[in-house]
């Protein structure tokens, strides 16, 4: 068990006497000390409820501008108000500090499911100190047996689940292009998808998937979230839409992953590894993130095991690849880079390439990859740029071998006499057994 203080908020319409501000209408009736005015007034834009033909329970999950996560649940209230005016409903929302989101994985179905909120505004006022407004923060005792995204997840197809991830890590893309997600469905049956969406949801991203399960006639532009539910189908698609019932995902759904952790997510779905995304999910980000060159989490990144570490290295070889050609580029001429980058990338791998790549690349281990790859070309002569470049490169460090061939390179009649002259008998005689080998020279040249 987990014990998490999280700040309380209570909003709902009701009358003068019971209002702490002594007025009737909608209006914020307690607050948790901790909790601004700014924020308490943020959290009332969000909290709204419009009755159809049904009146289902609304559930909504979303940050404030100050970084406080939000898990709310909102009820309709069937009865008036004195004046026989309808339409009334009551919010509770509990606000949670980064650090105590972190502590159960940002994982808003597991507080639905655990916590019991307050749902009439008698609860409220036996709760809330009605002098000062207050209401004292609450304890909630988490333990991770209730997580639920796996056996969510594991009810939809894999073609489907690959659509239903991807959009969820697309999340700062559709925000920053306002794109929300529509679903439908029963209650149960769209927090069940949303729930499911979360499966490869990193905890730091999580925040980000705001959704609002009942969002019946409230406007995406004010109040925006990642994901709406609905009680009916959209009349059309203006993104992509996620039936509950049918679990399926219709739209502009992203064709292909483009992160090495979306390929590692796609890949792990495709394996059937559920479990295994759960658990490894928050070390494989940061393992991707690094390889292709962003910001990460280091202490995730030290204690990401091996079998993490290669998993995400194999299901991205073009971010092995191009994290090699970013610590080749720092210490090589780029006449250079390809030739370096491909030779590495074929000899090393696993957990062999991941500490070189972390160790970073010295010019002299460089010289001999470089030496390596052309000796597996017979040392056909290179291009004149590499050439000229190599020269360069051995005017700053010493690599025998190799000065004596890039010495061939240059001119085989004139340079490499010279080259030879001052060489080691050693190199001298290994340059002669490789150049006749490989037909370099003629024997009696």
């Amino acid at each position: 068990m987990t014990t998490i203080q999280a700040w309380q908020h209570i909003f709902s319409n009701v009358e003068k006497e019971q209002s702490p501000q002594g007025r009737g209408g909608f209006q914020t009736l307690f607050f948790s000390p901790g909790l601004t005015e700014a924020e308490v007034e943020e959290m009332e834009g969000r909290l709204l409820y419009f009755a159809s033909k049904v009146e289902p329970v609304k559930r909504l999950f979303f940050a404030t501008s100050t970084g406080k996560g939000v898990v709310a649940q909102v009820v309709f209230l069937p009865m008036p108000d004195r004046f026989g005016r309808g339409g009334r409903y009551f919010a509770h929302a509990l606000a949670f500090a980064p650090e105590a989101l972190a502590q159960f994985q940002a994982d808003p179905f597991r507080v639905f499911r655990q916590f019991s909120f307050i749902t009439t505004v008698d609860g409220a006022l036996a709760q809330g100190d009605f002098q000062s407004g207050h209401i004292p923060p609450a304890l909630l005792e988490l333990p991770p047996a209730l997580a639920g995204d796996v056996k969510a997840a594991g009810n939809w197809s894999t073609p489907e689940l690959k659509k239903l991830a991807l959009l969820a890590l697309r999340v700062d893309k559709q925000t920053q292009e306002r794109d929300a997600i529509t679903f439908t469905g029963s209650p149960e049956q769209i927090e069940s998808a949303l729930e499911a969406a979360f499966l490869t949801v990193p905890v730091s991203v999580r925040p980000r998937c705001t959704f609002d399960t009942y969002f019946y006639r409230c406007n995406l532009v004010a109040t925006y979230f990642w994901a709406i539910g609905l009680p009916e189908p959209p009349v059309s698609i203006k993104f992509v839409h996620v039936e509950g019932q049918a679990r399926l995902v219709k739209g502009e759904v992203p064709a292909a992953p483009e992160t090495a952790y979306e390929r590692w997510a796609m890949q792990a779905i495709e394996a059937g590894q559920l479990a295994e995304i759960a658990w490894q999910r928050d070390q494989a980000l940061a393992v991707s993130e690094w390889l292709d060159g962003r910001a990460y989490d280091l202490s995730l990144l030290n204690e990401a095991p091996s079998e993490v570490i290669t998993g995400v290295f194999k299901a991205s070889p073009q971010s092995v690849q191009e994290s090699i050609r970013r610590g080749v580029s720092q210490k090589l001429p780029p006449v250079l880079v390809d030739r370096a980058t491909g030779h590495i990338y074929r000899q090393m791998s696993g957990l062999t390439l991941y500490k070189q790549l972390r160790q970073g690349f010295e010019i002299p281990q460089l010289l001999g990859v470089l030496y390596e790859s052309y000796a597996a070309e017979n040392f056909t002569a290179p291009p004149k740029q590499e050439v000229k470049a190599i020269g360069k490169l051995l005017e700053q460090v010493e690599h025998k071998m190799l000065r004596l061939f890039a010495a061939y390179w240059v001119n085989a009649r004139k340079e490499l006499p010279k080259a030879l002259k001052w060489a080691d008998k050693p190199d001298y005689c290994q340059f002669g057994e490789i150049a006749l080998k490989a037909r370099l020279v003629k024997p009696l040249s």
